[in-house]
C-alpha cells in the first residue's frame, strides 16, 4: 500500500475515531448532577446524580415529578416515548408523555410543541444515581446532531396531611413541589465524552501504524 492510501486510511480511521469519542452534555446545580448522552438516532440516557444530597431549595426534595426535554431536533413525526429508569423503584413508575412544554403545573400540550414532557406515575422517589433511558418513537427522528439539549425538571416533596378535616386550614396529604423548577441547557464535556468501541480503535491503531511503517521505509 503506498503513502497516500495509508493517509487516507489513517484520517478515516481518525474521523471513526473522533466520532466514537463524542462528548455527553452536563449541568450541575445545586449539588445536584445531570448528565445528557446520546445512544442513537432516537434514543437517549438521562443521568440524575446526588439528589438525595442536594442543596439550596432543592435541599428538602422526595421525588422527581416531571422531566422536560428541548433541543432534540424535529420531532413533528413522534407517535410515542418509552422511559425505563434504573435502579428500582423506577421499574414501577408509569410514566405519559405530551408535545409540549413543562411548567410549574406540570406538562402542558398547548405550549411550545419543540419540546416534549414526561409526567411520573406516581412520582419518583429520588436516589443518588437515577439513569433514565428515553426511547421516542416514530419517524424522521433524528437526534445525532443535538448540540444543546435542554433538560428541565421539577423535584417535588411528600407532605402529609396537616390541620383537621373540615377546616380551612386542612391540607391533604400529597406532593408539593419545592424550590426551582430547572430549565438549563447542558453544555459538552469535552473530557467525560463516551469511549470509542474496540473496532474502532483497531482501525486507528492499525492505519497509524501502517503510516509510521511508510515513513520509515522511506527514511531508510
Amino acid at each position: 500500500m503506498n503513502k497516500k492510501s495509508f493517509r487516507l486510511l489513517a484520517a478515516a480511521a481518525l474521523t471513526v475515531l473522533a466520532s466514537a469519542a463524542h462528548a455527553d452534555f452536563v449541568h450541575s446545580a445545586q449539588g445536584v448532577d445531570f448528565t445528557f448522552h446520546g445512544v442513537d438516532a432516537n434514543t437517549f440516557t438521562l443521568r440524575i446524580e446526588n439528589a438525595l444530597d442536594a442543596t439550596g431549595n432543592w435541599a428538602s426534595a422526595t421525588h422527581l415529578g416531571y422531566l422536560g426535554f428541548k433541543g432534540l431536533g424535529d420531532l413533528a413525526g413522534l407517535t410515542g416515548v418509552n422511559v425505563a429508569v434504573t435502579p428500582a423503584p423506577g421499574s414501577s413508575i408509569g410514566w405519559t408523555y405530551v408535545r409540549g412544554e413543562m411548567t410549574s403545573n406540570g406538562c402542558n400540550a398547548n405550549a411550545n410543541s419543540d419540546g416534549i414532557c414526561l409526567d411520573a406515575t406516581p412520582d419518583l422517589a429520588l436516589t443518588n444515581n437515577l439513569l433514565f433511558t428515553i426511547d421516542l418513537l416514530g419517524s424522521g427522528i433524528d437526534i445525532t446532531q443535538v448540540t444543546a439539549p435542554l433538560v428541565k425538571t421539577s423535584f417535588p416533596v411528600w407532605q402529609a396531611a396537616s390541620g383537621r378535616p373540615g377546616t380551612g386550614g386542612y391540607k391533604p396529604a400529597g406532593y408539593t413541589t419545592t424550590g426551582d423548577l430547572m430549565a438549563q441547557t447542558l453544555t459538552s464535556d469535552a473530557v467525560g465524552g463516551t469511549l470509542p468501541e474496540p473496532a474502532s480503535l483497531g482501525l486507528a491503531g492499525l492505519a497509524l501504524a501502517g503510516l509510521a511503517l511508510t515513513r520509515r521505509r522511506q527514511r531508510g
